[in-house]
């Protein structure tokens, strides 16, 4: 009789141990609503037209935010982070030569999520603009 109750004890622990997973699977729902889409990405072209490399800031309401480093006489392309731009949001970048002590800095820009801007370094300035 012990033998027969483990025996059956046994067989049912193995029937659940079978069929547990198909019911975990059952529990588990897909939601209908289509996933969201990923904001677009906004990107700011740095055109260096002098003979230094500079790290490109970009500042959001006083926290300056780094990109990365221009290098000189060329164009480099730096996205701008997602959590900076959640609508339209004004953003200024500043410009940090290496080796220079000037530190030229654009005015505030609205920008939209998906913009693509140009800043443009030269003769100690920069310009930021938008591009079509």
């Amino acid at each position: 009789m012990l033998r027969r109750r483990y025996t059956l004890r046994r067989s049912t622990f193995l029937a659940l141990l079978l069929l547990a997973p198909l019911g975990v699977d059952a529990c588990r729902h897909k939601s209908l609503a289509p996933e969201p889409e990923p904001p677009p990405r906004t990107f700011v072209h740095v055109a260096n037209g002098e003979f230094l490399d500079a790290v490109v800031y970009v500042v959001d309401r006083g926290q300056r935010v780094r990109l990365g480093v221009a290098s000189s006489n060329r164009t480099t392309d730096f996205e701008i982070p997602a959590h900076l731009l959640f609508a339209a949001t004004p953003l200024s970048f500043v410009v940090d030569p290496i080796g220079a002590p000037a530190r030229p800095s654009t005015g505030d820009l609205v920008i939209v999520p998906g913009d693509d801007l140009e800043l443009r370094l030269n003769g100690g300035r920069a310009v930021l603009t938008k591009r079509p």
